[in-house]
């Protein structure tokens, strides 16, 4: 890296002056006196040679060294004088050349080796105790190269500016140490070049101004653009428009703390190779993954191992599996230990990825007794982890390996359960993670064995009667049953017999508060204690004893409740939440299941009647639940999910949650079906409103359901499709990403994939432009120009990128109608006679981008002559980019007619009796009283008033209009058109 001296002494070396040459013999005195006077024939011979071929460039870069030293002996300050003009002057033809023209690539290389070498050469003569102020022949000549390339990066060819870049960046690591006011001023230059107007000269320009980084303190007196260095390549790497730029910047500039994280932000760069490079090069280096938070690296694996690119995937696994795990000393547990596996979401896809990578140390993992009995976190998580990599590649080898049998992974699950409950409030979190995997880990066990079946199932049961059991827990527990049962009736018999015993407790409440109703017996609740290590087992904890956790999310001061209450509402939780996990995984009609009857009306429905909101979201949940597995239930309920959606006492959660069983009850039945007792426009009301909420979550969510409708056909709606479109390029919805992406995805798909939703979108084009165009007006700088928001309309009623356009049989069939944006261009014409101007001046851009072609038909295109005709006459426009764009569409349509149309048969004046429509619109139209566009005088050249010339009308478009005018007795429009076409064709002959 270059750093600036604080003082340059430049001074003539041992046998590098004019003394030098006297001194020599006179034998060699004519050999060396030929060095100058052939320089020009052999400093060119050398520059040819380099460009051959780069094998070459040592020995030739050692031959011009040594003419350099030559010319130096023979006249001292004078023949370097004489050798440094003789390179520039064969430089300066490579500086003119392309960028990618391989000989001057090797040339540019060959002067950077030239200047390493005489460096070298410079430094290996100077003594030991003047190695730092060694000043040689190189020295000089570099300065003086770089003051002539610091006139090339300002100069106004790109090609000169690009190679003068391009070769300072590359022989800055040749240069040492250099003159302050070189430093400043090579800073100075490559500061204004990166923002050269060039891309490729601003990358070259980043490259050079990287070798500067740290390479002095700052000047006290700055302006606006001298800036630090590392400020101007992070400003680089975030900002410029160009990628290359910025993988540039990216790739050189230094890694720090300040740094770190504008690096880490490069993984979510628009380019895909920018992306990768953060994997393959910066995070590579690191010596200590550590430096980065757990943040930081749980965000860079994310985003790496989520990456839609294929090449930033594997760059990132290559990356985990290679270099970070080097880091750790190959070590998986101590690995884990580093990324913080309890709170991580990303821990799972970096252990499937580098099993996937790293496929020969699957044999290796050893899993044995003395493992099992010894589980740490990051242990637990490591064989669940790896337990479900070989089941998803059908590897029972390496499963029955790893995870033992069923009867003695239930001790397992015994004894960490039995730890968990004797935890201390510090150390459960631990002891709850760990009993999470192994009860994952039982969910994947194959239970033919029919003893360690029993044991599961036994111990498993006993489990969910715990009072102060993890929702996590709960929801594995209920999987594995509803594996282990014979069916899915009598899973369903066994979770409800485990909840009614579960609601007993509520009933020994109201013992607990009435006491004297209570018998003194030694079995009473607050002596019931469990033990995992027999059987049958009790429960541990008393029902009035519960853990802070389930406790501290309720203030019992503000519901006003007392302590057996709350305990009492807190077993009615744990059994709705157990209910609802059976009811995910219930796939039986309501009607061949009589025990869920029982449970809707003792626990469901109350759960709705409570206050408490918890209460009232679960009940809420469950009900839907229940709902789909019975179509008359959900009719009848239907209407109360609907006002839920909109409750004003209600909070935000119970409105998402209300729209989603909504749109899962619609999806499961149908729209007609569900709209027996609640009218289908009430629904579609209600659906569209949701699409209008100011809660963010409502509003994503509704338009995520109602494209899952509209993609299966259950709902087809102009008037939703026209909201989603508008709430797509809507600038209020900018934020919501999840409801950005949803309509990304689902816009393309849904019209790309039918050819009659392109024939809805036609229908309402105008419609919706007219209103991005007032929206556009009103939030200039938050929306795209109304021409890119009309080719993205345009692009998804293309039809030949609809689904099966290139079809022969499709395409024969007259199944789609190709030149269905002639429509549209109809449209546009007719809203061209009414809105105003503010809305009139951008349609003649979006008619022109419309598709005409001969797909339109003779008739729609007739149907446009007579539009443009008399709108040309009755509302024309002044503007001459609009008379442009008409004048383009115009003859683009005369294109398609290879002769002048013929006098129309009768089966073509039967068509003609679509035009009515469009001959009533016209004749109808009234010139406004008060026109908003003001038509200006007549041009006048050199004071005297110019008279407009009639031009010949064109004879194509004349017969046209005429053959119109001739069945329809319309006169007007024909004389419209004529003079329309008479001042297009004066405004081309100016």
């Amino acid at each position: 890296m270059a750093r600036p001296k604080k003082q340059a002494t430049i001074e003539s070396t041992s046998g590098a002056g004019t003394g030098g040459s006297k001194s020599s013999s006179t034998s060699t005195k004519p050999r060396k006196q030929n060095a100058i006077d052939t320089l020009r024939t052999v400093v060119p011979t050398i520059f040819q040679e380099s460009q051959k071929t780069a094998a070459n460039h040592r020995k030739n870069a050692i031959m011009l060294r040594k003419i350099q030293e030559q010319c130096a002996e023979i006249a001292g300050e004078e023949g370097e004088e004489a050798f440094n003009k003789e390179f520039i002057r064969n430089l300066n033809v490579v500086l003119a050349i392309k960028k990618k023209e391989p000989a001057a690539d090797r040339v540019i290389q060959f002067v950077s080796s030239f200047i390493l070498c005489t460096r070298e050469k410079d430094m290996k003569e100077a003594t030991e105790d003047d190695e730092e102020g060694a000043e040689g022949i190189s020295s000089r000549f570099v300065e003086y190269l770089m003051h002539h390339l610091l006139k090339g990066v300002r100069v106004k060819e790109k090609q000169v500016r690009l190679r003068s870049c391009q070769l300072i960046a590359l022989s800055t690591n040749s240069l040492g140490a250099m003159d302050d006011d070189l430093y400043t001023q090579l800073k100075d230059s490559l500061m204004e070049r990166v923002r050269d107007k060039e891309a490729a000269v601003r990358v070259q320009a980043v490259f050079a101004l990287s070798k500067l980084q740290g390479g002095g303190e700052e000047t006290e007196d700055k302006n606006d653009d001298d800036d630090t260095v590392v400020q101007k390549l992070l400003d680089l790497m975030q900002y410029d428009p160009s990628a290359d730029v910025r993988r540039s910047a990216l790739f050189n500039i230094e890694q720090t703390k300040t740094t770190l994280p504008f690096i880490l932000e490069r993984a979510r760069d628009t380019d895909a190779y920018n992306r990768r490079g953060v994997f393959t090069k910066p995070m590579e280096e690191l010596s200590d993954f550590r430096i980065l938070s757990i943040d930081d690296r749980e965000k860079l694996l994310r985003y790496g191992l989520s990456d839609r690119d294929e090449g930033v995937k594997k760059a990132c696994t290559k990356m985990l599996a290679t270099k970070w795990i080097q880091q750790a000393d190959d070590n998986l547990l101590e690995f884990l230990e580093r990324l913080d596996v309890m709170g991580s979401n990303v821990a799972d896809d970096v252990l499937k990825a580098f099993f996937g990578y790293r496929a020969d140390i699957l044999g290796g993992l050893m899993f044995n007794d003395v493992f099992w009995v010894n589980l740490t976190v990051e242990s637990a998580f490591l064989v669940r982890a790896f337990a479900e990599f070989c089941r998803s590649k059908d590897d029972d080898i390496q499963f029955e390996k790893a995870v033992p049998e069923v009867t003695r992974h239930a001790f397992y699950i015994q004894k960490y359960s039995n730890i968990m409950q004797e935890a201390d409030e510090d150390d459960r979190p631990e002891a709850e993670f760990i009993v999470t995997q192994l009860l994952m880990i039982a969910k994947l066990l194959d239970y033919a064995d029919e003893n360690g079946r029993r044991k599961m199932f036994n111990l498993l049961r006993e489990m969910l009667m715990l009072d102060d059991i993890p929702d996590k827990h709960l929801d594995c527990i209920v999987e594995t049953m509803g594996k282990i049962s014979l069916n899915e009736k009598d899973f369903t018999r066994i979770i409800i017999e485990i909840i009614s015993d579960i609601r007993t407790g509520i009933d020994e409440q109201e013992y607990l508060r009435n006491p004297e109703k209570s018998d003194d017996d030694d079995d009473s609740p607050d002596d019931q204690t469990m033990d995992l290590t027999s059987t049958p087992r009790k429960r541990k904890r008393s029902i009035v004893d519960k853990t802070p956790s389930r406790r501290s999310s309720i203030a019992v001061e503000d519901m006003g409740q007392s302590t057996s209450e709350i305990d009492a509402m807190l077993i009615r939780l744990r059994c709705l939440t157990i209910t609802k996990f059976m009811l995910e995984r219930s796939t039986e009609p309501l009607k061949e299941n009589s025990y869920m009857y029982g449970l809707l009306n003792e626990l469901v429905i109350p759960a709705l009647a409570r206050q408490e909101e918890v209460m009232q979201e679960l009940g809420l949940q469950c009900l839907g639940l229940i709902c789909v597995l019975d179509q008359n239930l959900a009719q009848n309920n239907l209407e109360l999910f609907l006002t839920c959606i909109f409750a004003e006492n209600a909070n935000a959660q119970i409105h998402v949650l209300s729209l989603k069983i909504v749109f899962d009850l619609i999806l499961s039945y149908g729209l007609t079906a569900m709209s027996i007792l609640v009218t289908e426009e009430r629904i579609i009301q209600d659906l569209t409103r949701s699409l209008e909420s100011p809660i963010p979550t409502l509003q994503a969510v509704a338009a995520e359901g109602i494209a899952k409708l509209m993609l299966t056909k259950l709902l087809k709606n102009a008037q939703i499709l026209r909201k989603l479109i508008i709430l797509y390029f809507d600038p209020t919805t900018a934020g919501n990403n999840h409801l950005r992406q949803c309509l990304n995805y689902f816009l393309q798909v849904y019209f790309h994939s039918s050819h009659d939703n392109q024939v809805t979108l036609s229908e309402i084009f105008v419609p919706i432009m007219v209103q991005l165009i007032q929206m556009q007006q009103e939030a200039k700088n938050e929306m795209p120009v109304p021409a890119i928001m009309a080719q993205q309309l345009l692009e998804w009623c293309e039809p030949r990128r609809v689904l099966g356009a290139d079809d022969e049989n499709i395409a024969a069939d007259g199944k789609i109608d190709f030149g269905l944006q002639a429509n549209i261009a109809i449209e546009i014409v007719k809203v061209m006679f009414s809105e105003t101007n503010n809305i009139r001046k951008h349609l003649p851009l979006i008619l022109y981008k419309t598709r005409l072609d001969g797909d339109a038909g003779e008739i729609r295109l007739k149907k446009l002559t007579l539009l443009m005709g008399n709108l040309k006459a009755k509302r024309p426009f002044t503007e001459p980019m609009s008379k442009k764009y008409l004048l383009s569409v115009e003859k683009n349509i005369l294109k398609m007619f290879e002769d002048a149309p013929q006098s129309l048969d009768d089966a073509e004046l039967n068509k003609l009796v679509e035009l009515t429509e469009e001959i009533s619109f016209v004749d109808k139209f009234e010139l406004p009283e008060e026109p908003d566009e003001v038509i200006p005088a007549l041009a006048t050249t050199r004071g005297r008033r110019t008279r407009s010339k009639k031009a010949p009308t064109n004879s194509k478009l004349a017969k046209i209009i005429k053959d119109i005018d001739a069945i329809l007795e319309s006169s007007e429009s024909s004389e419209s058109a004529e003079e329309w076409e008479a001042e297009d064709d004066d405004d081309e002959d100016d």
